[in-house]
């Protein structure tokens, strides 16, 4: 074998190997969240000050990926009919501290979670966040909470990471704004503005369980108004 040959096969493995690891990194699959305010969530299993994630979510059933990430947790019963209309979710970014409580339907404790990468306003059909250069300001376990506001389970596709950006040439930084951000993975010009911060330093909403299912009553009130309204 020539020394060129064996040159080319070295970098030829090296860029596999650095392929594999990137894509080990990066966790995609589809998954579903019960509903009546059930949830999914899933954290990182070491402390880091990054994430970056894009949900996609589905009109229709999906297959699961088998032993996919995440965790679900049943929604509260109840005998009120909800309106029908798309499915969508609302989405927290927060510490394991923090989604501890949250999933604890009972719990009348507050939790935190960093509203520049949610997507809670309303129930959304997409959600894409990345911290970018903006890097969280507490190095802690890192978790992402998916709520489900209708009557019905919602499946949907994730692509989900804590340690490299999930949107490949297209990485942006999440503007340091209430609100999150939504932008396509096909939007070439997704790079979002970010504030003079150095890092999403406490800029965090404080709720609790009995206001998070308030908001949600109040979002169904008012998609179910509008419905009425448009017909």
């Amino acid at each position: 074998m020539s020394s060129i040959s064996f040159i080319i096969i070295i970098i030829l493995v090296i860029i596999q190997t650095t392929f594999n690891a990137y894509a080990a990194d990066i966790y995609n699959g589809t998954a579903s969240v019960p509903p009546n305010g059930g949830e999914w969530y899933a954290c990182s299993d070491f402390s880091t000050k990054y994430i970056s994630f894009s949900i996609r979510v589905s009109e229709t059933n999906l297959t699961l990926t088998p032993d996919f990430i995440g965790t679900n947790v049943p929604g509260k019963p109840t005998n009120e009919s909800t309106p029908k209309y798309r499915p969508g979710v609302i989405v927290y970014q927060m510490t394991e501290a923090n989604v501890k409580i949250f999933s604890d339907l009972s719990s009348k404790s507050e939790f935190t979670y960093i509203p520049s990468l949610s997507c809670y306003k309303k129930p959304i059909q997409s959600c894409d966040q990345d911290v970018g250069t903006l890097l969280l300001s507490e190095q802690d376990i890192q978790c992402l909470a998916v709520q489900n506001p209708t009557g019905k389970t919602v499946f949907f596709n994730i692509s989900l990471s804590f340690k490299v950006s999930v949107f490949g040439d297209n990485v942006f930084t999440s503007p340091d704004v209430p609100g999150g951000n939504e932008v396509t993975l096909n939007n070439t010009n997704s790079t979002s503005s970010t504030s003079s911060a150095s890092s999403y330093n406490n800029n965090y909403l404080i709720m609790n369980n009995n206001n998070r299912f308030g908001v949600i009553i109040i979002t169904l009130m008012v998609i179910g108004l509008g419905k009425m309204i448009t017909l």
